[in-house]
């Protein structure tokens, strides 16, 4: 196997940390070498706005761990989901959109840094769109 092939079956195996690192990455050099105060292109007004649908997020995500928990764990897809740790990849999507959803919260109420606020909202937004892939591919390959 080749190195490219590596570099993404580790990406795949690990996207629940490898992508917000990158993203993160990215706003790191968006910031410090372009010089652009990415954070000031959102209105402080809107703070409460992000918080809010975070608030939905996480509600998003449960809903997706209980789809999850209900579908029926003896059929081949789903004997083969868990044969290749998908299931482990799946909930530690879910666990860390939550926790990542939550540090948004609470970074608002106490008034921290709007970067901490912005960037936690933009990294639970990430997690939150891979499980709902995860979901979609787990509900439409448990019909099969």
């Amino acid at each position: 196997m080749n190195l490219l092939k590596k570099i993404i079956i580790f990406i795949k195996k690990y996207c629940y940390i490898t992508i917000p690192i990158f993203t993160l990455v990215i706003l790191i050099i968006i910031r410090y070498i372009f010089k652009v105060e990415w954070v000031n292109l959102c209105q402080k007004d809107n703070d409460s706005t992000l918080v809010g649908i975070s608030g939905t997020l996480i509600g998003f995500l449960f809903t997706a761990m209980t789809i999850f928990f209900s579908l029926n764990k003896n059929q081949k897809y789903m004997q083969n989901f868990k044969k290749y740790n998908h299931h482990l990849i799946f909930g530690r999507l879910v666990t860390t959109g939550i926790i990542l959803l939550c540090i948004n919260i609470f970074s608002w109420l106490i008034k921290l840094n709007q970067y901490v606020v912005i960037t936690s909202f933009i990294l639970g937004i990430e997690e939150s769109l891979m499980a709902a892939y995860y979901t979609y591919k787990l509900s439409l390959n448990s019909f099969k």
